[in-house]
């Protein structure tokens, strides 16, 4: 029987809570989830802020201003408000780390970077009380997350990436960039991998050391398509609907 954790992506979600608030990932933990992905930006003000990027601070607030420009002031104001319900407010990192229990794991994703990045966000961490073992650090910025990972190697780090459809696989390619940086895991989207990567691709990345992981396993088809691949872990908007998605692949448990 293969194994894949099941990660709610942005906390657990909906018309009525929108994704990155505390609500969204109090509501994942009280589910059931160990492992939640979020994301965040450091302003120009020093603030480290929760949420995805303008286009959701577009949809859900309607402000016009980009994420880093925000002030203290101007962020606690916005208020999210989602097709049905109520308003919710963009929480800071510290906002977010509270809701961690003792036994569950972020996947902190970094936005907007800059070199107090690791500073700041480590002195939230240990502000909370929690410690290296709750969190993952991942970003799309391979440079961001190298440095990161240069100056606080004891946060595991994860590799987010993209794969060109016209490209053709090389996995000791890949193997070299996540050795170089000291990454833990890779991670591409998982319409990709489907696209451009065999099992003995993965199973290179694996052999390596390296844990092999999806993002984006967002429908029952996708699920089916990317577990020849064995990922260890996948990130999901539909985090209950995934567990009845894998009843009908054969061979396959998702674990929360």
């Amino acid at each position: 029987m293969m194994k894949i954790l099941n990660i709610a992506h942005r906390g657990i979600w909906d018309e009525t809570i929108p994704q990155n608030t505390v609500e969204a990932f109090r509501q994942a933990w009280a589910d059931g989830a160990t492992w939640v992905e979020t994301d965040f930006h450091r302003t120009s003000s020093g603030q480290m802020l929760c949420i995805h990027a303008e286009g959701e601070l577009r949809s859900y607030t309607g402000c016009e201003r980009r994420i880093v420009d925000l002030s203290p002031e101007e962020a606690a104001a916005l208020r999210l408000v989602p097709p049905r319900g109520g308003a919710f407010r963009i929480p800071t990192l510290s906002e977010v780390l509270a809701t961690v229990p003792a036994h569950g794991t972020l996947q902190a994703e970094i936005k907007s970077y800059a070199p107090d990045y690791p500073e700041l966000f480590d002195d939230a961490v240990r502000a909370a009380g929690l410690s290296e073992k709750n969190i993952v650090v991942s970003s799309f910025d391979y440079e961001a997350l190298a440095d990161f990972r240069r100056r606080l190697p004891k946060y595991r780090t994860l590799w987010l990436t993209g794969l060109p459809g016209s490209m053709v696989f090389d996995p000791e390619t890949w193997i070299g960039k996540c050795r170089a940086a000291g990454f833990d895991a890779f991670c591409p989207g998982a319409k990709d991998a489907i696209a451009v990567m065999t099992p003995a691709d993965a199973d290179a990345i694996r052999a390596a050391g390296i844990s092999f992981r999806v993002y984006g396993v967002n429908s029952p088809e996708t699920l089916k398509a990317v577990a020849p691949l064995s990922p260890a872990a996948f990130t999901c908007n539909f985090w209950h609907a995934a567990f009845e998605w894998a009843r009908a692949v054969d061979g396959l448990e998702l674990i929360a």
